[in-house]
């Protein structure tokens, strides 16, 4: 089971065995481009900007998509090779830390903005779905964290700025690259999630375990599996049925009337 952390400039796809870096800032390039290409437009038609802003628009999304394709298509491909799940994470409502007002530049915001995270992991379920591997999707809660939380001993990690995207742990005392350790919590936590979406062990394989050994449940059916009469209960019918025959041939040498009054004594 693998974890794919979604970054603005990469997909890091792993587990606690192997990590692996796919480079998507390509798109980072793209965007840039393209802002560039758009705001340099001086023309005062309102219309004509609109229509060239939406060209170059639609340009950005089929050259990212494009970038995507070709990594996501790898990831898939990996998987389907080691034939393990994949595990992504719910970072729906990020853009909310980047808007307005929230203390960060104009530009910064943009880029930001820009990311197609969503691209990313829709490429990723639907090549999954179709190549018959599962996918396991995170709640925001258990996304929270993923990237801040040592897979040692579970502190929280420490951030500097002389180590750019590493942090490390004051308990383990390593340095680790937070999209090394987000992916690794991401796999963790999917492969949580997955025993716990499993039936017990015990009462799915109960009956399995019986029938092997050959003990499967009695089923009774009415009419052949009834008690057998015993005895004491054969002799008794036997001398009724005697007695019933006497009675009979009895009835036969006497007159009409003396033989209903000896049915009415019998009964």
């Amino acid at each position: 089971m693998v974890g794919v952390d979604c970054n603005l400039r990469n997909l890091t796809v792993g587990n606690d065995d192997q990590t692996r870096y796919y480079d998507t800032s390509e798109t980072m390039r793209i965007a840039k481009v393209t802002t560039r290409i758009v705001s340099s437009l001086k023309r005062n038609d309102v219309r004509i900007r609109e229509s060239v802003a939406s060209k170059y628009g639609r340009r950005r999304s089929a050259k990212t998509r494009h970038v995507l394709h070709n990594a996501t298509k790898e990831i898939v491909t990996v998987a389907v090779q080691k034939r393990t799940a994949i595990v992504l994470e719910n970072i729906e409502g990020i853009r909310r830390l980047y808007q307005k007002g929230n203390g960060q530049g104009r530009k910064y915001r943009g880029r930001m903005n820009g990311w197609s995270f969503g691209e990313a992991q829709r490429q990723i379920e639907y090549k999954a779905r179709w190549a018959g591997l599962p996918i396991i999707r995170l709640s925001r809660r258990e996304t929270r964290g993923s990237s801040v939380t040592c897979p040692r001993c579970g502190e929280r990690l420490q951030s500097d700025k002389r180590l750019e995207r590493k942090l490390w742990c004051g308990k383990c005392r390593i340095v680790m690259d937070r999209d090394m350790v987000a992916a690794i919590n991401l796999s963790r936590r999917g492969r949580v999630r997955f025993a716990r979406s499993r039936p017990p062990i015990a009462e799915a394989q109960g009956r399995a375990v019986e029938a092997m050994k050959g003990n499967p449940t009695p089923t009774v059916i009415p009419g052949v599996d009834a008690p057998k009469p015993t005895s004491h209960t054969a002799s008794s019918s036997n001398h009724h049925r005697l007695k019933l025959v006497l009675l009979s041939l009895s009835s036969r040498s006497l007159s009409p009337p003396e033989r209903r009054r000896a049915q009415v004594r019998q009964i």
